[in-house]
């Protein structure tokens, strides 16, 4: 039975595909006069939902990208920054500390930077330091608020030249993610709505998410958060081949313990045939231990739609074990004591040691 969505977090989920539409606009009226196109590397500045965005765009352009691709998140910056250095700064509100102290220091630093959020401090600094700024709508939660921050990013990305044009691509993941809002509607009934289905199956389970998949790597950590800001419990994700070299003996548990989780496999077209090997190994052993298993498929043609329609899914899924859990997914509690907490800490000078 679920319980009433009094903070409306249907309405957030269902919006993600008007996102990536409005994504082109946004990016319309940046001023990109100072940003060159001979840059040694990238560093993508975030924390929590906003820098998942740059996991995704790092992940999905690996193979194509040109120059190397750093997330950076943290308060500093390596060494090596400078004049030859594209920074974007992203952060949904605008005042995550860290991302705010790392831009300062890449102004410093002389590097090219472009700010995005929907406002807040890093918006007054990149005004007051004249640097092209990004301005997105506010009012979602930051991990809601995905495809405002990855798209434009993409979209921007392909005005530099550093990629080419995705405007097929980017139209059939609108299309998809529409398909799938109907197919998972709330009125839908439980045999017929797969992410309900799925939800009721994880009851009083701990999901563990594994992919095969290069592509798909920041997919599972979004299920792995998703399932902890939404849903409130507990979850775990990891990749194959890594966690066939260290994590997969973990299952050599005793029964009374693999008892209380649920895996969960997501899977694309994009798996090497020794990856998908190790994947169906993976899954004997988990069958004979017993442990029920779900396989979740990308779907379309293209990766991006791949990975964007398993990160859909997963958002509901999420939204549908809150209800059940009676949780409000909205809601993310311990994170805000802990930011009202840090924000009446001050930091006490360092105290310089004699040499």
């Amino acid at each position: 039975m679920h319980t009433p969505d009094h903070s409306s977090f249907y309405q957030i989920i269902s919006n993600f595909p008007q996102q990536i539409e409005e994504a082109p606009g946004l990016i319309k009226n940046l001023d990109l006069k100072v940003v060159k196109k001979d840059y040694d590397h990238l560093i993508f500045l975030g924390m929590g939902g906003s820098a998942i965005a740059g996991d995704f765009l790092k992940c999905y352009l690996h193979q194509e990208f040109p120059i190397p691709f750093l997330i950076n998140r943290n308060y500093s910056l390596p060494d090596f920054i400078g004049s030859k250095t594209l920074v974007i700064a992203c952060s949904y509100s605008g005042d995550t500390e860290e991302t705010i102290a790392a831009t300062k220091t890449a102004i410093k630093a002389k590097a090219a930077i472009i700010g995005i959020s929907s406002g807040g401090k890093l918006e007054k600094v990149m005004e007051a330091e004249e640097r092209p700024f990004l301005k997105i709508p506010a009012g979602y939660p930051p991990r809601q608020a995905l495809g405002y921050m990855f798209f434009p990013i993409l979209n921007l990305f392909q005005h530099l030249g550093l990629i080419k044009p995705r405007t097929h691509d980017m139209s059939e993941v609108i299309k998809i993610l529409k398909e799938l809002r109907e197919r998972n509607h709330p009125e839908k009934t439980h045999s017929h709505n797969l992410c309900n289905h799925i939800a009721q199956k994880l009851y009083k389970k701990i999901p563990v998410i594994y992919t095969a998949s290069e592509f798909l790597y920041p997919v599972v950590v979004r299920w792995r958060n998703q399932f902890n800001e939404n849903s409130k419990i507990l979850a775990f994700s990891n990749v194959i081949p890594e966690l066939t070299h260290n994590e997969i003996m973990g299952w050599e548990a005793s029964a009374d313990i693999l008892n209380n989780f649920n895996v969960i496999f997501l899977r694309d077209e994009s798996e090497t045939a020794r990856n998908r090997k190790r994947l169906e190994i993976t899954k004997e052993i988990f069958k004979k231990n017993k442990i029920a298993i779900f396989e979740v498929f990308g779907e379309g043609k293209s990766v991006l739609s791949q990975i964007f329609s398993l990160v859909y899914i997963g958002d509901w899924v999420s939204y549908y074990l809150a209800l059940i859990y009676d949780k409000d997914p909205y809601k993310i509690q311990s994170i805000q004591f802990l930011k009202d907490s840090l924000s009446r800490f001050q930091d006490k000078p360092k105290v310089k040691r004699k040499p």
